[in-house]
């Protein structure tokens, strides 16, 4: 439900929104994220010569794009300087011409359409890489450290997934390999038997699974009950899961970040956020925290609270966060954004290979 808004404080507060479908216990590790970036900012605040002080403003927009114009129009009468969000690309689009008109930052961290930012929107900014550059990330993994040669991609019938399904094989082909098989089921549904069967008859060597990480566990489980000895092959998100009771030896997945023996400050992370909230981040966790983290860093760069000057801050940024430097090209893509390929291995998620490495082994991050 939408809160009363705030009364403004003399243009030394500046009020950050964050959008996501908060039934979603992912969406809630991403708040927390985003909730320890804007507590420590406080906690530093007059260190750095700002005075600012920075509020967030959870909104559920419960994954729909209806309900998330009513969230944006909110923000905009909040008098938001950016905002975090949205969780879904349906809900981005819902709500990017929104944003655009009133100048508003919208930092996406999950919503990864690459049509969303070729649209011209100013106000479009993104701090993981876009679907046609997890589509390469995973193409090259499927091809280079699984060794596919008869490679199948099942999806669901979403946008995102279809979006992604259709990248994954146009990449594919410029590495001179043809997809053996697509299929595509409900987002709703748990029953992967089908598709797998006509997967594995046709004897593809990789399978990889281009839907949200929330049908995983049931996919996985199938691949288990069907005895696939193919290399599976995971979307962004999975490495949030348990899935040692199903694990195969065969089960990989790509990650929007840095491995951490790269970056020995998401240890520090980790720490600080597991003794506020009591549990581990998640991957989502860091990115909410690298969104706002770049948010926060743009609005004391322009050293105001307005939105159109945070904006044109966030343009010419350089944010270190806790995957390496976060700086946008003009339409607000992150540049080179990385991207860590991880095999399961006796109930963890090992980093076998990384877009990000760097000679002497550590990325510079977030301290």
């Amino acid at each position: 439900m939408l809160q009363p808004v705030l009364a403004a404080d003399d243009g030394r507060v500046a009020r950050i929104g964050f959008a996501g479908r908060m039934m979603d216990a992912l969406t809630l590790s991403a708040l927390q994220g985003a909730e320890l970036a804007v507590d420590e900012a406080n906690q530093q605040r007059g260190r750095n010569g700002s005075l600012i002080r920075f509020e967030l403003l959870p909104q559920d927009d419960h994954g729909s794009a209806n309900m998330a114009t009513h969230v944006a129009a909110y923000f905009v009468k909040s008098g938001v300087s950016g905002v975090v969000g949205h969780w879904s690309s349906d809900a981005a689009f819902a709500t990017a011409g929104i944003y655009e008109q009133a100048g508003i930052a919208q930092v996406n961290f999950t919503s990864t359409s690459s049509e969303l930012t070729r649209r011209g929107y100013k106000t479009i900014f993104r701090v993981v890489g876009g679907t046609s550059d997890v589509a390469a990330s995973l193409g090259d993994a499927a091809v280079d450290v699984l060794k596919g040669e008869r490679i199948a991609v099942i999806g669901n019938d979403s946008l995102s997934s279809k979006a992604l399904t259709e990248a994954f094989v146009a990449h594919l082909a410029t590495r001179s390999k043809k997809t053996l098989f697509t299929a595509a089921v409900s987002a709703a549904t748990s029953d992967f038997n089908n598709v797998i069967r006509s997967a594995t008859e046709m004897q593809a060597d990789v399978i990889f699974f281009s839907a949200y990480v929330a049908q995983t566990q049931a996919f996985l489980a199938a691949v288990r009950r069907l005895n696939v000895k193919a290399r599976i092959l995971l979307n962004t998100g999975a490495t949030n899961q348990d899935f040692s009771a199903l694990d195969n030896g065969n089960f990989y997945a790509l990650e929007a970040d840095i491995p951490p023996e790269q970056c020995p400050p998401r240890g520090a992370f980790s720490q600080r956020f597991h003794a506020k909230y009591g549990r581990p981040p998640s991957t989502y966790s860091r990115s909410a925290y690298n969104a706002a983290g770049a948010l926060i860093q743009a609005i004391r760069h322009a050293d105001s609270s307005s939105a159109a000057q945070v904006t044109a801050a966030l343009h010419a940024l350089r944010y270190t966060g806790l995957s390496g430097e976060i700086a946008f090209d003009k339409a607000g893509n992150r540049v080179n954004p990385p991207y860590t390929l991880y095999h399961l291995e006796g109930g963890s998620w090992r980093s076998v290979r990384s877009s990000a490495a760097v000679p002497d082994g550590n990325a510079r991050c977030a301290r």
